[in-house]
C-alpha cells in the first residue's frame, strides 16, 4: 500500500509540468442533507447570504474564521495562509490580483515582531498570539528531558473589501509553525531537507526526500502530534482564538487586548463583556477540520451559555477536506458522552463537507454516521431516549431517525461529493492528482460560488447572490 500511495506522489510530480493542458472541469456529482434525504433537500445560505449589518449600521459583514489543516503551512517560500481561499473570493467579485498585497503578520512569513523592533509602525492591531494559561511543558521519550511551548497560535486578520455594502473579515489562525518549532522539531527536524538537516536528508534520492517531508515530517506528524496531549493545548488555543476573534469583532481589537493573551484570559474577558458581532462562519482544510469541530462539540456539551456557542448559533461550516471519520478513531471512550446543545431549527448550525472523492483522507460525513447508527448499539445512558426510534442494524431512512442523529451530533450536515482533481498522466483516466484532490478546493471558481452564494434544492443558486452577478458581467 506504501508502495502504491508512494508511486501515486511521484507519478504526480513527474506529472505536474502537463496539469495545465488537461484541466478537469469540476463535476457536483451530489448534494445531500442529514436533515433530507430526498435529492432536492439539501440547502445552505453561502457566506454572502449569511452576511449581515450590526444596528445603526449599512454595510453587510460575515466574519470568517479560517484554521489549516497538516503541511507547513507557514513555509516562507510559499504563500501566506489562506490566500488560496482570499484570492478565490476576491476573484469572484472582480478583484483580480487582489492577494499581492495580503501579507501574514505570523510566523515565517510574517516578520512583524522583528520589524517593531526594528522601529516600523505598530500594527499590533492586527494580529495576536494566543499563549498557554501558564509554564506548558511536555515530558518526552528520552527520559528527564522536557519540551516547553510559550506560544500556541498567532492570529491575525485581513479584511476584504468587496464594495460598500459587502465585506469579508477573515481570522487567520497558523498554528504550525509555534508548534513545528516546539515540539515537532525536536523529535522529526532532525530529518527534513532544511537547514542543518539537509546532509541527512541528501542522502536520499530526490523524490524519496520530498515525500519524506511533504508526507511524514510535515504532514503525518501534525496529526500524530494533535492526537497526543499536545491536542489539548491546542484545542484550548482554539477556543482562546475564537474568543479574541469575537471580542475583535465587537470593537475591541487586538491591539486593546494585548500582543500576548492566555486562553484563558481571552475566554473570560469575552464571557463578561457585551458582545455584539456580524455573524460568524468558519472554514477549515484537512486536520484543521477536526481541530475545529473537537473545539466546538467541547463548547456544545458543557452545559454553559457561552461566546463559542454564541458563535456556533446559526453559523456554517464549510470543510475542505476532512479526517472526522479517520481521527474520530482516537476518540473512542469507555465513559457516556454529555448530550450535545439543542438549537431551535432556525439557528442549528450546519457542516457543509466539500469532498473530493479521489482524496485520500477525506471521509464524507453522512455516511459516516449512517455507518455509526447501523453498526453501533444505542442505549445512551445519559439521554436514554435519544436513539429509540430504531434497533440496532436497521437504516436511518426514516424523519425520526435522522432528527435523532442530528440532535447527536449537534448540526446539520450538508455533503457535497465533487470531483476536480486533474489526471496525472495526459492518456490514463484512471490516476489523478491526490494532492490537488486534498487541496485545491479554492483553485476551483464554481466550488468558489457554492462557498459564496449557498444551494438551493441542491443546486447552486445563482439569483441575487453579487458574486454570481458580477461573473455575468
Amino acid at each position: 500500500m506504501l508502495r502504491l500511495i508512494f508511486i501515486l506522489f511521484l507519478t504526480g510530480l513527474l506529472g505536474a509540468c502537463a496539469g495545465a493542458s488537461r484541466k478537469t472541469p469540476l463535476r457536483v456529482l451530489e448534494i445531500n442533507a442529514l436533515s433530507d434525504p430526498a435529492p432536492e433537500g439539501a440547502n445552505f445560505r453561502g457566506l454572502e447570504f449569511l452576511a449581515d449589518p450590526l444596528p445603526g449600521e449599512l454595510k453587510n459583514r460575515v466574519n470568517i474564521f479560517y484554521v489549516h489543516g497538516i503541511g507547513w503551512t507557514e513555509n516562507p517560500e510559499g504563500d501566506p495562509l489562506a490566500n488560496d481561499f482570499i484570492a478565490g473570493v476576491a476573484n469572484a467579485y472582480g478583484l483580480e490580483n487582489y492577494t499581492s498585497s495580503v501579507e501574514s503578520l505570523c510566523g515565517e512569513n510574517g516578520r512583524h515582531d522583528a520589524a517593531k523592533q526594528d522601529g516600523a509602525d505598530d500594527r499590533s492591531s492586527e494580529y495576536i498570539y494566543i499563549t498557554p494559561n501558564g509554564e506548558t511543558f511536555f515530558q518526552t521519550a528520552l527520559s528527564g528531558s522536557r519540551l516547553k511551548i510559550d506560544r500556541l497560535v498567532c492570529m491575525d486578520k485581513h479584511t476584504l473589501l468587496v464594495d460598500d455594502v459587502l465585506e469579508f473579515v477573515v481570522y487567520r489562525v497558523f498554528w504550525d509553525d509555534l508548534f513545528w518549532n516546539a515540539l515537532q522539531f525536536p523529535h522529526v527536524g532532525q530529518d527534513d531537507d532544511a537547514g542543518s538537516s539537509k546532509a541527512m536528508a541528501g542522502l536520499r534520492r530526490k523524490y524519496n526526500r520530498r515525500f519524506k517531508d511533504e508526507l511524514v515530517n510535515y504532514g503525518f506528524s501534525d496529526a500524530v502530534m494533535y492526537l497526543g496531549p499536545a491536542g489539548t493545548e491546542l484545542r484550548r488555543a482554539i477556543q482562546g482564538a475564537m474568543c479574541s476573534a469575537a471580542l475583535d469583532a465587537s470593537g475591541y481589537d487586538f491591539g486593546q487586548q494585548g500582543h500576548d493573551l492566555t486562553y484563558g484570559d481571552a475566554c473570560n474577558l469575552a464571557s463578561w463583556k457585551a458582545l455584539e458581532t456580524n455573524q460568524f462562519a468558519f472554514v477549515t482544510e484537512s486536520l484543521g477540520s477536526k481541530i475545529v469541530f473537537d473545539v466546538m462539540q467541547e463548547s456544545l456539551t458543557d452545559g454553559k451559555d457561552n461566546v463559542i456557542d454564541a458563535m456556533i448559533s446559526g453559523s456554517e461550516f464549510y470543510m475542505l477536506a476532512n479526517q472526522i471519520a479517520l481521527l474520530s478513531l482516537n476518540d473512542l471512550t469507555h465513559a457516556p458522552r454529555a448530550p450535545i446543545r439543542k438549537f431551535e431549527a432556525s439557528l442549528r448550525p450546519k457542516i457543509i463537507a466539500m469532498s473530493e472523492v479521489n482524496d485520500f483522507l477525506t471521509y464524507e460525513l453522512i455516511p459516516f454516521y449512517e455507518q455509526l447508527w447501523t453498526r453501533s448499539e444505542r442505549r445512551v445512558e445519559i439521554a436514554p431516549n435519544i436513539f429509540e426510534s430504531a434497533p440496532a442494524g436497521q437504516r436511518p431512512d426514516s424523519a425520526e431517525a435522522r432528527a435523532a442523529m442530528m440532535d447527536a451530533i449537534g448540526y446539520d450536515i450538508i455533503d457535497m461529493r465533487l470531483e476536480f482533481a486533474d489526471k496525472m498522466i495526459p492518456m490514463v483516466d484512471g490516476l489523478v492528482d491526490p494532492l490537488q484532490a486534498h487541496g485545491g478546493h479554492m483553485s476551483e471558481p464554481e466550488l468558489v460560488l457554492y462557498l459564496l452564494c449557498g444551494a438551493r434544492k441542491a443546486a447552486l443558486l445563482r439569483d441575487g447572490c453579487l458574486a454570481t452577478e458580477r461573473l455575468r458581467q
